[in-house]
């Protein structure tokens, strides 16, 4: 019995050592764990946000160049069909009157964009008018040299300064007689309000440089600076 007590007090001796040094070791151990297993967690987690993000980023730079490559055809397609028959658009002008609304003390055309104008409905009639008593013309043809560069930062956009000096370098060499911009990506829309020029700086001159039988050549320039989006345009005899 004396043995069997002696022997059972060892074991409990040994035990509670055992679970004292368990006791000891465990939380290090567990909390070693932890830390590598939440930064490995993290780790991945970042890297699946992040190819995220640059596949995010790279759809958004893919759908941008698309509707940079379709602005700048379609475009010169809209132009040049206005050209071979000016009197056909002056019904579209005139079917667009009824998305002209007053807002507030403003005028605007609403469809597909916003955009703000200065007479509206006079000035519509008035470019259709005119569309109607033009004759056809030759088409424009796309010239690269003649194209401006385009600003590299949302302060150049409305930099008219650096616009006038792009052009005089350009013109050192090649031959341009109008230029103007665009921030109008739908490039339906865009045509609309470059004929029908309902502007305060300089009404019509827009619309006279893509009615002028004398020009020959166009340039157009297009990108997206961010979110916002800009075309140039030149015109050449």
């Amino acid at each position: 019995m004396g043995c069997q007590c002696l022997n059972k007090n060892k074991e409990d001796e040994i035990n509670a050592e055992l679970k004292d040094d368990l006791n000891k070791t465990e939380p290090e151990i567990i909390n070693v764990f932890n830390k590598e297993e939440c930064e490995n967690l993290m780790e991945i987690k970042k890297n699946e946000i992040q190819d995220k993000i640059t596949d995010l980023d790279s759809q958004i730079d893919n759908a941008k160049e698309e509707t940079v490559n379709r602005f700048n055809f379609r475009v010169l397609e809209l132009i040049n069909k206005i050209r071979k028959n000016p009197p056909s658009y002056a019904n579209t002008v005139l079917d667009n009157i009824k998305n002209i609304t007053v807002e507030g003390n403003k005028t605007v055309f609403r469809k597909k964009v916003k955009v703000l104008l200065n007479k509206g409905e006079s000035e519509f009639k008035n470019a259709a008018d005119i569309l109607k008593k033009t004759n056809p013309m030759n088409e424009l043809v796309s010239k690269k040299e003649i194209e401006i560069p385009l600003p590299l930062s949302y302060e150049e956009i409305h930099d008219n300064l650096l616009l006038i000096n792009q052009v005089n370098i350009i013109r050192q060499n090649f031959n341009v007689n109008v230029y103007f911009k665009n921030l109008i990506k739908n490039p339906e829309i865009a045509v609309l309000m470059l004929i029908v020029d309902d502007s305060v700086d300089n009404p019509g001159m827009r619309r006279n440089a893509i009615l002028n039988p004398k020009f020959r050549k166009i340039g157009i320039n297009s990108k997206f600076i961010g979110n916002t989006f800009v075309s140039f345009f030149s015109f050449s005899k």
